[in-house]
């Protein structure tokens, strides 16, 4: 379904909801076994003026030691998680070590290896902590000053060259998502405190950040320029960049910056609407959680997510797959199907009663405020959903939880399987880079541009089901795999073996059903040549062993003499003609010739 664009012209003359922003800035100047610096206490003053102006809610500190840095951030930030834009700003000195970089509290000795994590904190974690709660993070860090404590440290404990390589901070190799990393200097350079009453690196900041209508990245490219000159181009700050969304941190009434933030969350809605999957619109909603469009984009996720477990329940879903917005439309749903969808959504049983106790406040009759889903519940729900223009299924959803003004503490999504939609499309690699950054992603969409995909991540791998619709050998679909930058998927845990097959039992193109069975995809597990028939010699693509494994029973058989490859396959006992296969998560050896489907992984 395709949304027309109707209010386009009307909303920009209408502002967007305000943004919530807010910043955490530490400034360590009072080192107690060091020097004292002149300016980090006076840097983050004048940031803190900065910030206030641009709307920000400043939490401000001077001075700290390693674990007061941790416990005020941590604060900081459980209290502030549904902010827009968090901005990290420290000023201080910093410490690189085995190639990652730490922030030094102001009672460091830092005298042998095992004082670095009790007294200095790594910034990549408080990167990640700030991703983490934060929709849009910004970091800047002002560390990279001669550092006397850090100059002792080395010259004690390495040789005088290890020493002398060590000075300022080291590039940062984690990957992150969701933020912008600025450090006052590049790697290996020593940044100035400044002669005057701030750092060159503040100074040019506090210029630059109030600017009208410039997006963030802009401004950071002024930066860098004003404090080269200033340094005599002795000292370069440096961007990593891995943010999605443009940020405008000061717009004009009528500025060019306000159209072209406008123009990118069209694009990304129209992408969203294009790819029509649950991850895209995730993502637009994440990227703009009160975004323009937010209405409509709310409606299609609950009605994509009404469509997939009413299917999965068996149930009828014909009026919601033709487009309509979920009014008037009940889904009955499978309570383990609804189960499962809560559990995704991180609801608790602390939840459930915010839920019952809501509903019945609102008059619909959820019955006693135990927690428990019963039927009395659901029904419950599904009414409310009913009356307020949602695919009425009985379960919780963000837009019900929304509705009803309960905030879920969602499960952190590193611990959850993403995965792209049900069903395998074909993928425009433009409309899909809009929703998507991986690069392993786009590189395999690309590969696979006349194929059919289901993409998702698991553990921080990437894998992808191919429908490819013709006859296929197992070495092409692993050179294929290879071309798009991986291999034919390994499965070495229950865990990961299980996340591979929920990712492509949903679209039964990827299985042949027979009157008696299910033939399923190929992966990359075969017969090494000359093992003993039929057990002996299996091994995945990559050279681990088969520690784990799915056989069926009775598997492998080396059927005909010619079985030396694995996919999946379902032939279930004491099958009835006519009955329903049901798939299973089972692997059978098959022949070097696969008929349409085979599964890659990508580490």
């Amino acid at each position: 379904m395709r949304i027309a664009l109707l209010f386009l012209f009307c909303l920009f003359a209408v502002p967007a909801a305000a943004e919530r922003r807010v910043a955490f800035l530490v400034g360590n100047s009072a080192y107690a076994n060091a020097p004292p610096l002149d300016n980090p206490v006076r840097d983050v003053r004048l940031i803190a003026q900065t910030l206030e102006g641009l709307e920000f809610e400043v939490t401000q500190f001077a001075d700290l030691n390693r674990d007061e840095i941790g416990r005020e951030l941590a604060a900081f930030l459980g209290e502030n998680s549904d902010a827009d834009v968090t901005v990290f700003y420290y000023a201080g000195h910093g410490i690189q070590y085995e190639g990652r970089n730490y922030l030094v509290g102001v009672d460091a000795q830092l005298l042998t290896e095992f004082d670095i994590d009790g007294e200095a904190l790594q910034l990549d974690k408080i990167v990640h902590m700030l991703e983490r709660n934060s929709r849009a993070a910004l970091v800047f860090v002002d560390a990279c000053r001669d550092n006397p404590l850090a100059n002792e440290f080395y010259s004690q404990n390495f040789s005088q060259s290890r020493a002398l390589a060590t000075r300022g901070l080291a590039p940062m190799r984690s990957a992150f998502e969701g933020s912008m990393i600025t450090f006052s200097a590049s790697p290996g350079q020593v940044a100035y405190d400044g002669t005057g009453q701030n750092s060159s690196f503040a100074a040019a900041l506090a210029r630059h950040l109030p600017t009208e209508n410039l997006e963030v990245l802009s401004l950071m490219k002024r930066v860098i320029r004003d404090v080269k000159t200033e340094t005599d181009d002795l000292q370069t700050p440096m961007v990593t960049n891995d943010l999605t969304a443009e940020i405008y941190l000061k717009l004009g009434e009528f500025g060019q910056g306000g159209t072209i933030a406008l123009k990118q969350e069209e694009a990304l809605f129209e992408a969203a609407q294009s790819l029509g999957s649950l991850r895209a619109w995730d993502v637009y909603l994440k990227t703009y959680p009160q975004g323009h469009f937010r209405d409509l984009a709310d409606l299609e996720r609950e009605r994509l997510q009404a469509v997939e477990m009413g299917t999965e329940s068996g149930s009828d879903v014909t009026a919601l797959e033709s487009g309509n917005s979920g009014q008037s439309v009940r889904i009955q749903v499978d309570s383990e199907v609804a189960a499962s969808a809560e559990r995704a959504l991180g609801l608790t049983k602390d939840d459930n009663r915010a839920v019952q106790s809501a509903l019945n406040g609102l008059g619909y009759k959820a019955g006693l405020v135990d927690g428990v889903m019963g039927s009395g519940t659901r029904r419950a729900i599904a009414n409310y959903q009913l009356a307020t223009g949602l695919p009425s299924t009985g379960v919780v959803t963000q837009a019900t939880a929304d509705g009803l003004g309960i905030n879920i503490a969602r499960v952190e999504s590193s611990t959850v399987a993403v995965v792209s939609s049900r069903d395998a499309r074909r993928y425009d690699v433009e409309q899909l880079a809009l929703i998507e950054s991986d690069p392993r992603l786009l590189k395999a969409a690309k590969a696979f541009a006349d194929w059919e995909l289901v993409y998702g991540y698991f553990e921080g791998r990437l894998y992808l089901g191919v429908l490819h619709w013709s006859e296929y050998k197992f070495w092409d679909a692993q050179e294929a795999a290879r071309v798009a930058g991986g291999h034919l998927a390994t499965m070495t845990t229950k865990a990961e073996a299980d996340f591979v097959f929920d990712l492509v039992r949903h679209d039964e193109r990827f299985w042949s059903i027979h009157d008696d069975g299910a033939d399923g995809p190929t992966f990359g597990l075969y017969q090494k040549e000359g093992s003993r028939e039929p057990f002996g010699g299996w091994a995945w693509v990559t050279g681990e062993a088969l520690d784990y494994s799915l056989w069926s029973r009775g598997q492998p058989n080396n059927h005909e003499g010619l079985d030396h490859f694995g996919r999946y396959s379902t032939y279930p006992k004491n099958y009835q003609p006519g009955a329903p296969i049901e798939l299973k998560n089972a692997w059978v050896d098959g022949k070097e010739t696969h008929w349409r489907a085979f599964i890659v992984e990508i580490e």
